[in-house]
């Protein structure tokens, strides 16, 4: 299948943080959080133009100390949140607000790049004796806030659209180390998923001291790095982890996957699915390899667009080939591990990833693919 050369950015320290901006729904734009020990770190934005081919990039100096984790408010462009280490070596969760943004639909090229932006501190999450292992934002409103802390308490966080944050409760102590976490888009926003080494338990946040909805025990062999639920389809996720793995469940029988993928050498860190087309599956490895994976089986379009919409042709029917499940393609122009993949929220054929080393790439789905989708 033919590809098109992936757009590169470079980062002039090492990275292993990277997540759409959510509330942009109009232009490509990434957010990368740096993980320097020697010197300041930053927030990158970073904005793609397909028009121009063109990267442009706005840094937000980020004084807190290393990023390990970046996620961006789900609809409101300005608000990000980072995990990061300081220099107490304390893992703690910040949300800041960005200064200044583009308004919705004005390009980065609007703010003066020779300066920095700013960082306004909105609320720190977490407690002298508590360090943070993960922050989730709740899906569509981001009006609550989840941190799993390392000592594997999940604490819930009311986040009101005037940045104030308070603690909601303290609720569920999981019964060994987190090693991936991820809020339910379904069920009304109220479940969420964590992985604790090679076990995953979900658990509801209406009557989370009752215990976990179902357990899922050794789902791998080796650790579980990270999990996503399908957008589309409420009973369906993916895991990867330590064992090369990416498994897909359905959570009605967790007796075993549906589907199993061994696409990469070493460990897989995260797995992606595509908001819009669920068929589409990202992961991204220590291995330096991103592959694009098809799990058309299970999505919610499981034969894609079978028959012809022009009813004034007179010809038959034009019947397609449903998409098969397996690799479309595999990327491998990075270096270095690749420890985050995202899919933009203004266009669902363009996605980036991130390796250790600092150099994002940028790539957009096959042509060919993306016309076999549609049409």
């Amino acid at each position: 299948m033919e590809e098109e050369a992936p757009i590169i950015y470079g980062l002039d320290f090492q990275a292993r943080s990277l997540c759409a901006q959510y509330g942009e729904t109009e232009m490509v734009r990434f957010l990368i959080g740096t993980q320097s020990l020697k010197s300041e770190n930053s927030i990158h934005c970073v904005e793609y133009d397909e028009e121009s081919v063109l990267v442009s990039k706005f840094v937000y100096p980020h004084p807190l100390g290393e990023i390990w984790q970046t996620n961006a408010h789900p609809n409101q462009a300005d608000i990000v949140g980072t995990v990061h280490k300081g220099s107490n070596q304390k893992m703690l969760a910040t949300i800041y607000k960005m200064s200044p943004v583009p308004s919705i639909g004005q390009s980065i090229d609007s703010l003066d790049s020779t300066s920095h932006g700013q960082l306004e501190v909105l609320a720190s999450l977490g407690a002298e004796d508590q360090e943070v292992a993960k922050f989730l934002w709740q899906p569509n409103d981001g009006n609550k806030v989840v941190t799993v802390n390392t000592d594997s308490r999940i604490n819930v966080w009311d986040f009101t659209s005037e940045g104030r944050v308070q603690v909601l409760r303290f609720t569920y102590l999981l019964q060994f180390k987190m090693t991936a976490a991820n809020w339910s888009p379904h069920h009304g926003t109220n479940q969420i998923a964590v992985a604790m080494e090679t076990n995953l338990q979900v658990v509801d946040l209406r009557s989370i001291n009752k215990g976990s909805i179902y357990n899922l025990e050794n789902a791998h062999i080796e650790p579980i790095r990270d999990l996503d639920f399908n957008p589309n389809r409420q009973y369906y996720m993916a895991t990867c982890g330590d064992d090369g793995c990416t498994k897909f469940w359905d959570v009605r029988n967790i007796s075993s996957p549906v589907l199993s993928r061994h696409d990469h050498y070493h460990w897989v860190w995260q797995v992606r699915y595509n908001v819009f087309h669920d068929q589409l599956v990202l992961t991204a490895g220590s291995d330096a390899r991103v592959v694009l994976t098809s799990a058309a089986s299970l999505s919610s379009e499981p034969f894609g667009k079978l028959m012809s919409d022009d009813k004034d042709n007179d010809e038959d029917d034009d019947v397609r080939s449903p998409l098969a499940d397996g690799v479309i393609t595999a990327y491998e122009e990075h270096e270095d591990s690749v420890y985050s993949v995202a899919w933009s929220s203004a266009d669902s054929w363009t996605f980036a990833s991130l390796s250790y080393g600092g150099r994002l790439l940028i790539h957009r789905v096959p042509r060919s693919l993306k016309h076999s989708i549609l049409f």
